[in-house]
């Protein structure tokens, strides 16, 4: 169930210059930013370069980077983070198939990486 969840229905949004993907945690418990990476985003096959990438959540918004360092900024499970990709240009209305591939390294459980991928065909909005 969380891995059809990760990538809320609706959530490919079209953002100035870019896209937004409304994400949602793959996993039953709040987990600080340091331990989850977002590890790709492909649409219709393609990965997207997630280096300008930024990621907003409980407010803030920051790059990618910063989830290595954040250990005070939670994600919990029933919030959205919205990944915004600049540079991205779809058609309006367009129908893409949306990829992403999320990992989580759980601090109570040594050793652990579940990454959890998911796969939705989604409209730009």
């Amino acid at each position: 169930m969380m891995r059809t969840r990760m990538i809320s229905d609706g959530g490919l949004k079209a953002a100035g210059t870019g896209i937004d993907l409304d994400l949602r945690l793959p996993w039953y418990r709040a987990l600080p930013l340091s331990v989850v990476t977002i590890d790709e985003v492909a649409i219709d096959g393609k990965a997207l370069d997630l280096a300008p990438a930024t990621f907003s959540i409980n407010g803030k918004t920051m790059p990618l980077s910063a989830f290595a360092t954040g250990f005070e900024d939670w994600w919990f499970t029933a919030d959205s983070g919205i990944l915004h990709v600049p540079d991205v240009t779809l058609p309006a209305g367009s129908r893409h198939e949306v990829e992403a591939t999320i990992a989580v390294k759980p601090p109570y459980i040594p050793g652990l990486v579940r990454i959890t991928k998911c796969k939705k065909q989604l409209s730009l909005q």
